[in-house]
């Protein structure tokens, strides 16, 4: 049942988590929180054997590397209960290790600690975003290219089905996080650049995997993991056009799935009613129900050029609207359940929340 609108107040808009240190979090001494882009991370100690990790996901929107200064509702708390749901389905049907525990409260989970591997595992099944701005500035629809090792074939429109999904794999981190390799036409600061699979195969120490065969592991996990997940997304009228995963070691050696695990932020999500051709336009019509509009709008205004004007710049509250709905109505999608919408603090939810399971100070 779609979201009704009408509750989604200035009031309830501006009810978000901001990206933050909780001090009041009792964690273990010697230790300090550490702060991404979007979560907080506390190390809590350990428990039947394994390092314990508290991850509190904030409302905080990111694009194009830099976070903005407007957040949006209820997408920590959506983006949480989408990523828990497949883990917890890709543990019971295909037995993929994940490092999720359970949650404790709004935006808040417990996860195993793991030690990443610092790639990520890209699928693709249709060319857009990047791979197709890189394929048209290549004049891949008349020449084909070779994108991330894999050949696409000449002929391919904007937003079209792949003949197969592909793995195009990228650096977790910046170019200058690997001093050894080598990245041509990318500078030192630039996040997460291409690399091929046969890269990471022979330097795959440099990428924190400590045998070269694990690379085969997260492959065919990532392969596995896509088609289960299509098939469920396809059941509720989405085409998973693309989706990124991260991996890493937990405490007993095993390769587990970390970080999120098909959102809005990592994905993209297709309405297949709507994805078809248009002749008049030359591509394949993708209504989105993912992050993607968020980037489009910053990119439409040219912010993506320069990092401190994006850093300033308020995102409408239309367009934040528009983005509640969206991954609101997902999380229902894909999960059965509604997201909450209250003018509570979410703050003290949080709070009152891990003070109940006695984590606090």
């Amino acid at each position: 049942m779609p979201l009704d609108e009408a509750l989604l107040t200035p009031e309830v808009l501006n009810n978000t988590l901001a990206r933050q240190v909780f001090p009041e979090v009792r964690i273990v001494p010697g230790t300090a929180p550490k702060m991404g882009k979007v979560r907080t991370v506390y190390d809590i100690g350990k428990k039947g054997g394994g390092d314990l990790l508290l991850m509190v996901s904030s409302d905080n929107l990111s694009t194009h590397d830099v976070v903005h200064k407007r957040r949006v509702y209820g997408k920590g708390g959506n983006l949480d209960e989408i990523s828990s749901h497949f883990f917890e389905l890709a543990w019971e049907a295909l037995h993929l290790s994940n490092h999720y525990i359970e949650t404790v409260g709004p935006n808040a989970w417990i996860v195993q600690k793991a030690q990443p591997i610092l790639v990520e595992m890209v699928l693709r099944a249709c060319l857009t975003g990047s791979g197709w701005k890189a394929y048209e500035k290549a004049d891949g629809p008349r020449t084909g290219m070779d994108f991330c090792g894999v050949h696409l074939r000449p002929g391919y429109h904007k937003n079209e089905r792949l003949d197969q999904v592909i793995v195009t794999p990228t650096a977790k981190g910046q170019v200058k996080d690997f001093p050894t390799l080598k990245f041509p036409g990318l500078g030192s600061e630039d996040d997460d650049p291409p690399v091929t699979l046969d890269m990471i195969r022979n330097n795959y120490q440099a990428f924190g995997l400590r045998e070269q065969e694990d690379l085969d592991i997260i492959v065919d996990d990532a392969r596995r993991l896509y088609d289960f997940i299509s098939k469920k997304l396809a059941a509720t009228g989405n085409l998973l056009a693309d989706t990124k995963w991260e991996f890493g070691y937990l405490s007993d050696g095993t390769i587990a799935l970390i970080d999120e695990c098909v959102t809005p932020d990592s994905s993209r999500f297709w309405s297949l009613e709507h994805y078809k051709y248009d002749p008049e336009k030359g591509l394949f019509i993708a209504v989105q129900h993912d992050k993607q509009p968020f980037r489009d709008h910053i990119e439409e205004l040219g912010l993506h050029k320069d990092k401190a004007r994006l850093a300033a710049y308020e995102m409408p509250y239309e367009e934040i609207r528009k983005g509640v709905i969206r991954y609101g109505d997902m999380r229902e999608a894909i999960t059965g359940t509604k997201m909450l919408i209250t003018t509570d603090p979410v703050r003290e939810r949080v709070i009152a929340a891990l003070d109940k399971r006695g984590m606090l100070k």
